[in-house]
């Protein structure tokens, strides 16, 4: 996404407000969008444990500051002409008690694009996470699916995303077949 922005003239920045496990994600966005500011910054959270944040904070005795995040997103949208906020876990993770990520992104008043899978149950999962941004008065923009391995490998996908939309009444608007092989509308991010 960010890519493909930046190859259109888009000043594009980026941040992880939270990233658990190690800075892999951050360190990506970083090299990939050629970012000058400092990885503290990008992700203002960082866990050690590959655990949901609010267990990862809890194993290592941390308290996760809602306003550290805030105070990075602010200064990182001040600076860059689009913002790709990426989330953690999925929507319905816990940052910390009575706390989720869907939270962070009303919190931020951000519309969302939902990054998916296309295996087997995401028609299920995806329909209920657009649901439930929608209940919470997040504007959900579309859908990317996000392949692990080869499109090609998972069985009547076309069929799958038919259903995502139709039942969802939501457009998918972008599949990332691998890593090197993507298709999305950007205009739709727009």
């Amino acid at each position: 996404m960010g890519k493909i922005l930046k190859g259109k003239g888009v000043n594009v920045g980026y941040i992880k407000p939270i990233e658990s496990g190690g800075v892999e994600d951050t360190t990506y966005a970083k090299t990939e969008l050629e970012l000058s500011e400092d990885l503290g910054l990008l992700n203002p959270i960082n866990l050690k444990n590959p655990l949901s944040p609010n267990i990862a904070a809890a194993v290592e005795d941390v308290e996760i500051n809602i306003n550290k995040i805030k105070e990075s997103f602010q200064k990182l949208k001040e600076s860059h002409e689009y913002l790709i906020v990426e989330g953690a876990g999925g929507v319905c993770v816990p940052i910390k008690t009575d706390y989720l990520m869907a939270d962070l992104i009303k919190d931020l008043k951000l519309p969302c694009v939902l990054v998916t899978r296309p295996d087997l149950g995401t028609i299920n999962h995806t329909i209920l996470s657009v649901e439930y941004l929608r209940n919470k008065g997040i504007l959900v923009k579309g859908v990317i699916i996000n392949c692990i391995d080869e499109l090609k490998d998972v069985p009547y996908y076309e069929e799958t995303f038919k259903a995502i939309e139709e039942f969802g009444h939501v457009e998918i608007i972008g599949v990332v077949k691998n890593k090197d092989d993507y298709s999305i509308n950007i205009e739709k991010l727009l």
